[in-house]
Parts: structure tokens; C-alpha cells; sequence
């Protein structure tokens, strides 16, 4: 279900609709229409270096067929020195090659292959040599170019999905297994490498050794050439039948992935609850039956390459025992030399070799086609919240926030996989709400869970846009304001403090790199962490793990306090930073969030009712609407919801 758009009209963030190819408002430096379309604007985009490994390609490819042609002047010379020398016809290449020296050479200058000798088998050694110094250079050269344009495009494929995943709003995140979209960043990026190698390792390279081979041929034995190419052609068709299946099996081999990926990481992520509840049985066997689904993809995936394969190979065999008949006959009729009889089977062999890569490339391409179209789906979505045209840096300084008639409806996309059920709709999650917030105070949201409070905070940093109603800082909608700029002025601490694996230092700057180090050490000391960030072994350089995890819980809020403390905001956005500590580490992180809340305007959601008294106004939700808005003092005196609430907390 599409998210919830607010109504025409000056609030509105409708965009107007587009007639532009998805990759333009995206963003995408590639077309992502389809897999087609994306690898043709990935040849646009690099036109220059495919331009420069086809030549190389084609300069690789006619020095190839040399080889043949070089074994039928020598076997057809050695044939000339036998008793039944006279009887043989001369090869066409003995012939060739003879013209060309006669043409390019004094006419004293006999050419070697007229008497076998001392400076034949000298002569035709230097060439070898030549042609094997060319042929490894124009290698080099074609691999290397290929090699650099692969790199490039996966490269630049991974930045694309990797910017585009971070320009997304929250709610896409929100209604997506993260499991899924980290398989698709890494599993089917692997799967457009490896059709990215078959394409421009193969696709593009093959043909020409394959027009090599054929010319090869041609010019070897006209007659065999006529005769075999229709049955070369026959090889084509297992590759094409196997391909629609290898592209079926395929897809669902990387949806069984997903889930695999999705299963490994919600067992690292919840591992202790898995050992406190004693189920390491429970999800080894569920483990063991998506690996079992996905062998089966795996499988059917591979069964279908291997019957083409094993296809084309009975094919050749059979082309290769009707070209022994055939080519018996011509030769004990003297219609063909053993040298151009030589040079045509070795020129077949060059064909097939490249026809069988071919068909594995092709099959390969079809394989990665899923992965492809799985990342392209992500390339394909729209952020819901964007820039509007013309939107400008927010200013910093202000002096009222007013929130008008703001309501807001979870939509599909805005909610969880877990909790998306049938695809209805969820109910209203704030309907009506006007606030009116000036610039320096704390405003406190409480009220019972689902009454909107984490809503509230998320539409005023416009993690989501509003439903309906506008949201305005003096007189200018934030929907006006660029994105990026007005998320510069706000810091948020949430419940769940997250901590990147790496220095305490570093965490504290993230989000203000050019902080000095005595900068650092007052936000610490502000946000009351000082003390046991120098008891650390390495104390500010000390790496903390995983989401800090060899921190204390009250250790790692404090720090999440000293980053928004050195990002030094003009909002603060703190929801319910202490409910998850106990009662030791709420008292030193409460200091840490007392100091942070100096001259700023604040909105903190407080689980703990005691720890808001001091606000300068409470906001009471229930059931989306604002229910009392008063101080502790007025809305106790009133004895309305909040004071329901604060007694059944404290009931001394």
C-alpha cells in the first residue's frame, strides 16, 4: 500500500507525475527500466573502453586463426617430399602463402615452402615465434581492458545501490527485512559480477574468435565449410531451451538466499535470547530446512546448465564423425590436401571452444538475471521523503514550532514486515494534533504505549512527511526546507543507543568529524562519560564492538548524549533515553541529558514520569489526540490523564 500523501494545496508534497525513465528520478547513473536497458546504459557509459576491447578483441582474433594456417603450409611442404608427392594437390593456404611472398618479395627471393629444407623449418619457427609474441600482447591488452571495465561497473553498481539505499526514508526500511536487503547488496551484486565476466569476458569477445575460426575454415576447404556450419548452428538451440529454466530456478535461489541471509542475522542479533531460552535445536532445524529449500533452487539451477551442456556436446561429436566420413572421402579423392584438412579441423576446434563458452556465459547471464532485476527493484523505488523544488538550507535559529491539524496513517511501507498482516491498513496513528513549541523549551510527551508520542517526534524530524496538516517553524513548512540542512539541527537520543564498532572517539564525532579533542572531552564531560571513557584501556581510542558492546548500558547512552552534545543542535530529540537502565546509570545519564537540555528546544518522551517534572510544559496523547497540556503541577491539580497516569506509578 503507497504511503499516505498529505492534500493538495501549499502544504502538499505531492510530486507531479513524470514521464522521465525511472533511472532520472532516482538519481541512478543507469538505466533501470530492466536488465536489458541497464547493461546497455552501463556500454553507453563506458563506450570508450568497449570501443577499445573490441579492437583489441578483433586484433587477438586474427592472429588466432595464423596457427591453423601455419600447421596446413607445414603439413601440406612435408608432403611434397614423398614418393606420392606429385599425385597430392597443393593446400590453399600453400597457396596462399606462396602469392603473398611472390607479391611482397624480390622474385630472387624464392619463398621457403619450394624446398623443404634448413630455411623452411627456420622461417616458419620465426613466425611461430611472431605470432606468439602478437598473440600474448593483444591477450594482455584485451584482458586487462576487460578486466578494469568489470571492476568499474560493479563498482559504480554498488555506489548507485549503496547512495540510493541511504536517500531512502525510513519507512522503506521499516517495511523490509533488512536480512533481504543485505542479501541483495551482497549476493546479487555478486551475481552481476559474475554476469558483468560472462558478458565482457565472453559476449563480447567470443563472436570474433568464433568469425576467426570461421574464416578459417572457409579459407581452408570451401566444399566442408558449406557442409558443417548449418550443424554448427544446432549447437544454439540447448542454450536457448536452458535458459528460461536456468532464469525461473534462478530467481527463486536468490529469494531462498534472502531468507537465509535474513535467518543468520536475526540469529547473531538475538543469540542471547536463543541460548536464555534453550531453542539452539529449533533454529538449527529451521536453518537446515531453508538450506534445504535452497539446494533444491541450487540444483535446478545447475541441472539445467549441465543437460545443455551434455547437448551440445553429443552434437559436436556427431558433427565431428560426419566431418571424418566426409572428410576421408575428399581426401582419398584427392579433393583436399591433409594440410588444409588439418587447418579445417583446427579452425573447428577453434569455433567450438568459443561456442562453449558462449553458451556457458549465456547461461550465466541468465542466472544472474534475478540478482539483477532484485537489485534494479531497490533502484527503482522512490524516496517518499524528498527536496521539494526550490527548498532551502534551514537557518538554525527560530522562533516558534507550530504543528496545525497534523495527522498521520501508517502505510504499508511504513511499517514492519511483522506487523503488515493482510495489507490493511493500520489504524490513524495521530489525527488532529495542533502544538505550538517555542524556541528553549522542553516539551515532555507522555502517554500509554501507541498513543502516538515516537510518531510525533519522527513527523517533527520528518523521518516521515504528514499525512494531512503541516508542520511549520516561523511560518515555513520543514517540507521547504532541504532535508539534509534541517536534520544538521536536531540531535536525537533514542532508547536504543547505537554504537558503530570502532573508537570511542570516533563515535562521539560522528556527525561532527571536525571536532578538536578538547571539544570531544567537553561533550564527555557534559554528557557525564569522561570519567569512564579514561578508565578505558585505551580511553578515547578504546574500539567498543559491535553496537558498543562491551559497554554498559548506562555507558553507551552517556555516549550517545556526548555525540548530540558536541553535534550541539538547536532541537533535541530524546525518546525515552533512560527507560532501558536501571536505577544507578539513569542517574548518571539523567545528568548527562540535564546538561544537554540547556538552551535547547527540546521534545523528550519519558517512560519514567518522575524524570519530566521539571518540564516546562507536558503534552498528554491518547490514542493519537492530545489529551492535557499543561505543567506536572496543572495537570496533577487537574486530575485528568496525567494524573492517572503519574499516581499508578507512584502510588505512595
Amino acid at each position: 500500500m503507497a504511503e499516505m500523501s498529505a492534500p493538495t494545496g501549499p502544504s502538499a508534497n505531492m510530486p507531479a507525475a513524470s514521464t522521465e525513465p525511472a533511472s532520472a528520478r532516482s538519481g541512478s547513473p543507469f538505466a533501470i527500466d530492466g536488465a536489458g536497458s541497464f547493461y546497455w546504459s552501463l556500454m553507453k557509459r563506458y563506450r570508450r573502453r568497449l570501443v577499445a576491447l573490441t579492437v583489441l578483441t578483433a586484433i587477438y582474433a586474427q592472429v588466432a586463426i595464423v596457427r591453423p594456417a601455419l600447421l596446413a603450409i607445414v603439413v601440406d611442404c612435408v608432403g611434397r617430399t614423398g614418393e606420392t608427392a606429385a599425385q597430392r594437390p597443393d593446400g590453399n593456404f600453400l597457396r596462399y602463402f606462396e602469392t603473398a611472398w611472390e607479391f611482397l618479395f624480390p622474385a630472387d627471393w624464392e619463398p621457403p615452402t619450394r624446398s623443404v629444407g634448413t630455411d623452411f623449418f627456420l622461417s616458419l619457427s620465426a613466425i611461430f615465434v611472431i605470432v606468439g609474441l602478437a598473440s600474448g600482447a593483444a591477450f594482455f591488452a584485451k584482458e586487462h581492458v576487460a578486466q578494469r571495465l568489470i571492476v568499474r561497473m560493479l563498482v559504480d553498481t554498488r555506489l548507485a545501490l549503496f547512495r540510493h539505499l541511504t536517500r531512502q526514508s525510513v519507512s522503506y526500511f521499516n517495511a523490509r527485512r533488512s536480512g533481504d536487503l543485505l542479501s541483495r547488496v551482497t549476493n546479487d551484486v555478486n551475481l552481476v559480477q559474475g554476469s558483468l565476466r560472462g558478458i565482457y569476458e565472453t559476449i563480447l569477445q567470443q563472436p570474433w574468435m568464433i568469425a576467426a575460426g570461421l574464416l578459417g575454415a572457409f579459407l581452408a576447404q570451401p566444399l566442408l565449410f558449406v557442409c558443417v556450419i548449418p550443424l554448427l548452428l544446432v549447437l544454439v538451440y540447448p542454450v536457448l531451451r536452458a535458459g528460461q529454466k536456468i532464469f525461473r530456478h534462478s530467481r527463486k535461489r536468490q529469494q531462498r538466499l534472502g531468507v537465509i541471509t535474513e535467518a543468520l542475522q536475526q540469529l547473531f542479533g538475538g543469540i542471547r535470547i536463543v541460548k536464555a531460552f534453550g531453542m539452539e535445536n529449533r533454529e538449527f532445524r529451521g536453518f537446515a530446512q531453508k538450506n534445504q529449500e535452497f539446494e533444491r533452487s541450487y540444483m535446478s539451477v545447475r541441472r539445467a546448465r549441465i543437460i545443455a551442456r551434455s547437448l551440445q556436446e553429443v552434437i559436436f561429436n556427431l558433427i565431428l564423425a560426419a566431418l571424418v566420413i566426409v572428410g576421408a572421402w575428399l581426401l582419398v579423392d584427392g579433393h583436399v590436401s591433409p594440410g588444409d584438412f588439418v587447418a579445417f579441423c583446427a579452425a573447428l576446434a577453434i569455433v567450438y571452444e568459443p561456442i562453449k563458452k558462449l553458451s556457458k556465459a549465456w547461461n550465466q547471464v541468465n542466472e544472474s538475471r534475478p540478482g539483477i532485476e532484485r537489485i534494479l527493484e531497490v533502484l527503482r523505488h522512490e524516496p517518499k521523503v524528498v527536496d521539494r523544488e526550490g527548498a532551502v538550507d534551514f537557518p538554525g535559529r527560530f522562533n516558534v514550532i507550530r504543528l496545525e491539524g497534523v495527522s498521520f496513517s501508517y502505510s504499508g511501507e511504513a511499517r514492519r514486515p511483522e506487523e503488515a498482516g493482510d495489507g490493511s491498513a493500520l489504524p490513524v496513528a495521530l489525527s488532529g494534533v495542533d502544538l505550538e513549541v517555542r524556541a528553549g523549551e522542553v516539551v515532555a510527551l507522555v502517554g500509554a504505549s501507541g498513543s502516538g508520542k515516537s510518531t510525533l517526534v519522527d513527523l517533527i524530524a520528518r523521518f516521515y512527511d504528514v499525512s494531512s496538516g503541516s508542520i511549520t517553524i516561523d511560518g515555513v513548512d520543514i517540507r521547504d526546507f532541504r532535508h539534509a540542512s534541517y536534520l544538521d539541527a536536531i540531535g536525537i537520543v533514542s532508547q536504543d543507543p547505537f554504537l558503530f564498532n570502532t573508537t570511542i572517539r570516533e563515535n562521539i564525532l560522528y556527525g561532527k568529524e571536525d571536532a578538536s579533542s578538547e571539544q570531544i572531552v567537553g561533550a564527555a564531560r557534559v554528557a557525564n562519560a569522561h570519567a569512564f571513557v579514561e578508565g578505558q584501556p585505551d580511553g578515547y581510542d578504546t574500539v567498543i564492538g559491535e553496537r558498543g558492546a562491551k559497554l554498559s548500558g548506562g555507558q553507551r547512552q552517556r555516549l550517545t548524549i556526548a555525540r548530540a552534545v558536541l553535534k550541539n543542535a538547536p532541537i533535541l530529540i530524546l525518546d525515552e533515553a533512560t527507560s532501558a537502565l536501571d536505577s544507578e546509570a539513569e542517574r548518571d545519564v539523567q545528568a548527562g541529558i540535564d546538561n544537554l537540555l540547556r538552551e535547547r528546544t527540546s521534545f523528550v518522551i519519558a517512560h519514567r514520569l518522575s524524570t519530566i517534572v521539571d518540564a516546562d510544559r507536558i503534552v498528554v496523547l491518547d490514542a493519537g489526540r492530545i489529551a492535557e497540556v499543561g505543567t506536572h503541577a496543572e495537570l496533577l491539580r487537574a486530575g485528568g490523564r496525567y494524573h492517572e497516569l503519574y499516581t499508578t506509578q507512584n502510588r505512595d
